[in-house]
């Protein structure tokens, strides 16, 4: 059984997978935050992360970061007071120099972001977690003549547990969706996912609908904070259009059938999936 949760942190990203049967596995996509909430405290008060006695701290099995703006990473050193966090996926494509120059301010969870791309350099071993992980990215050379952008060169990550596959693109935008398409592997990979996470929280320059002709999803969850731009205008109804099927039940209502779920509707987001392959959508509060 696995639950994933998917936290309301405003416009940023924060997901949280939880593999029930073998929890020593859990695995974060993103770590954003708001000032109000730290998602890494509901985890620890749910009893979600292991506690390593030695090192006073609890354990996270792996960090996956999909864009290094701040709102993916915003949490990150709060998270690293709490956790020891064992193994990590960063995008690789840009160096920590690369990262400074580009930021006019660097912060503190940016600089957090450096010291773990400087420091976890060294392959991972026994790390044999019950699911599949996909990562895709970029490079810079896929863009000759531009300046950096962070959103072209998001890391592209499929989880896929048992027959359900979930797809979280960071903020990737049209022209580098274009270029991932020509990968025959992501084809594959959208063509079996359940679960889409729309790119760049959901915004105009996130969609691309040629992913659309492989991807069917069940449902498309959007992780963003209350329109207040053109970009996020029509959105729900455009990603609605792609649903495979009428929609899956929220929150236990089989009336209202939902192809779309929001953060900044919805709230947090919780998904369950059985051993069967049954998966279960709902709400919560912390």
């Amino acid at each position: 059984m696995m639950d994933i949760f998917i936290f309301n942190v405003g416009l940023g990203q924060c997901i949280f997978f939880y593999p029930r049967t073998n929890h020593d596995y859990a695995t974060m996509v993103d770590c954003g935050n708001t000032p109000e909430f730290e998602p890494v405290d509901f985890l620890i008060a749910n009893k979600f992360l292991s506690y390593n006695s030695d090192l006073k701290k609890h354990i996270l099995s792996n960090l996956t970061m999909t864009n290094y703006d701040q709102d993916h990473f915003s949490g990150l050193p709060y998270l690293r007071s709490k956790v020891k966090i064992t193994t990590s996926n960063f995008m690789k494509n840009l160096t920590g120099q690369e990262i400074r120059s580009i930021k006019d301010v660097l912060t503190n969870a940016a600089e957090e972001v450096i010291n773990i791309i400087e420091t976890y350099t060294s392959v991972a071993v026994n790390y044999t977690p019950p699911f599949k992980k996909h990562c895709y990215t970029l490079t810079k050379e896929d863009f000759p003549g531009e300046a950096i952008d962070t959103n072209k060169l998001s890391q592209l990550v499929f989880i896929t547990y048992k027959t359900t596959r979930i797809c979280i693109p960071g903020d990737l935008t049209t022209p580098a969706w274009e270029k991932h398409l020509l990968n025959e592997n992501v084809r594959i990979l959208l063509g079996g996912t359940d679960i889409f996470v729309a790119s760049h929280h959901g915004r105009e320059d996130g969609f691309n609908e040629n992913v659309f002709k492989y991807c069917k999803p069940e449902v498309i969850i959007l992780s963003d904070k209350d329109i207040i731009h053109s970009t996020q205008q029509g959105q729900t109804q455009t990603y609605a259009g792609q649903i495979k099927g009428n929609g899956i039940v929220f929150n236990g209502n089989t009336t209202n059938l939902r192809k779309v779920l929001t953060t900044r509707s919805d709230g947090h987001l919780w998904i369950r999936i059985e051993e069967d392959g049954t998966r279960t959508y709902k709400s919560f509060t912390v």
